[in-house]
């Protein structure tokens, strides 16, 4: 689950046990290709897991994707404000 406030990613067990998975708890957006403990979110907002067992985080304005080895890394992403007329 994505814990926005304290930028980190947590994982809850069956069992109510509660792990960071990912994340800090300091601002920023460093840590790419390291340890997904020691990287850095901005503002996690919500997460997905595919059926390789990646996780991806909608972080900020981008998405990170988090392998099953937990090394993070950016997906570039692109979105433009459009206006109701």
């Amino acid at each position: 689950m994505a814990d926005t406030y304290n930028r980190r990613i947590r994982k809850v067990t069956a069992g109510g046990v509660i792990s960071t998975v990912a994340g800090t708890g300091t601002l920023g957006y460093s840590g790419d290709g390291g340890p997904a403990i020691s990287a850095e979110l901005s503002q996690p907002v919500d997460v997905a897991v595919d059926s390789s067992g990646n996780l991806y985080v909608l972080d900020g304005n981008r998405v990170r994707v988090v392998g099953e080895n937990l090394i993070p890394s950016a997906i570039s992403i692109s979105a433009s404000q459009t206006s109701v007329p």
